[in-house]
C-alpha cells in the first residue's frame, strides 16, 4: 500500500461519517421540541429556532440528515446555480 493510498483511505472514511443518517423531524414550533427515529431508537432535542426549522424542512429537496457527532440535523434546501442544493445546520441540544 503506498502512501498516496492511505492518505485518501482517511478522508474518504472521515466523509462516509458526517454524511449523517437520514430522519424525518417532528417539529413542535411552541415548544421548540425536535424529535425523529434512527436506528438506534427515539430521539428528542430542543431547538432555538423552529420556525426556521419548519420553514427549512418545509423547502427541503431531500431527506434531512442528523449528525450526532457533532449534534446537528442538516436540512437541504434548493439554491440557484447549485444542483445538490444548499446545507443548513440546526444545532440541537439534549431536551
Amino acid at each position: 500500500m503506498s502512501l498516496s493510498t492511505v492518505a485518501t483511505a482517511k478522508p474518504a472514511t472521515a466523509a462516509a461519517k458526517t454524511q449523517g443518517i437520514a430522519v424525518l423531524p417532528a417539529v413542535d414550533a411552541n415548544l421548540g421540541a425536535v424529535t425523529f427515529l434512527t436506528p438506534k431508537g427515539h430521539h428528542a432535542y430542543w431547538s432555538p429556532e423552529p420556525a426556521q426549522l419548519i420553514s427549512a424542512l418545509a423547502n427541503a429537496v431531500r431527506p434531512a440528515r442528523w449528525i450526532p457527532e457533532i449534534g446537528t440535523l442538516v436540512v437541504t434546501v434548493a439554491q440557484t446555480g447549485v444542483r445538490a442544493g444548499r446545507g443548513i445546520g440546526f444545532r440541537l441540544s439534549a431536551y
